[in-house]
């Protein structure tokens, strides 16, 4: 069909709906205690989104609406840069999918890959590829690593090279599933 355009976006019922960020602080606040899920923040006028998750949305969202974090994060996170710069009164929040926190990373992913966010600098969920350090960082991390220890410096040698310090028979199975991405249940 030529000239008609359909958004992924009107297509997504989300679980719980807030048109305005702003007045509805406290709603967004007391809704989501004890939650997890998916959510998306969206620029009104631009109609350019951020899709995140957490196993604690209230904690999360307390963030995002402490002026002195996202001030610290700005360089790092398009989002807490778009909220200072417009407010809260230009954005609305949707609660995408309540889940269980097992499932947060796998859903994230599936609407970030739907929705293609704008503000989401990350394109993989759970992981820091792409993540670009501030040249600050940069520094410091630099000067950390200059003045580490000789034991520290056998330490990360060891480990490169493959040598491993002695984990009980338990801890090398946790690690082996967390690699494989599966869950271990323990029985006590």
């Amino acid at each position: 069909m030529t000239g008609t355009h359909i958004s992924f976006s009107a297509l997504i019922i989300s679980s719980v709906s807030y048109a305005n960020a702003d007045t509805q602080k406290e709603t967004i606040l007391n809704d989501n205690k004890t939650k997890a899920g998916v959510y998306c923040w969206t620029n009104i006028e631009s109609e350019k989104k951020y899709v995140g998750s957490s196993v604690d949305l209230y904690r999360r969202f307390m963030q995002y609406y402490n002026i002195k974090y996202i001030t610290r994060t700005t360089e790092s996170s398009l989002i807490c840069r778009a909220l200072l710069k417009s407010g809260y009164s230009k954005f609305k929040l949707d609660i995408l999918e309540y889940c269980d926190p097992s499932t947060i990373i796998e859903r994230e992913q599936y609407y970030i890959d739907l929705l293609n966010p704008e503000y989401n600098i990350l394109k993989v969920a759970g992981s820091l590829f792409g993540y670009k350090h501030s040249p600050e960082s940069l520094k410091k991390m630099s000067e950390i690593a200059l003045n580490r220890s000789d034991e520290t410096k056998a330490k990360l040698r060891e480990a490169a090279l493959g040598k491993t310090y002695n984990h009980t028979e338990e801890t090398k199975i946790k690690l082996r599933d967390a690699i494989l991405g599966k869950k271990t249940f323990w029985r006590n």
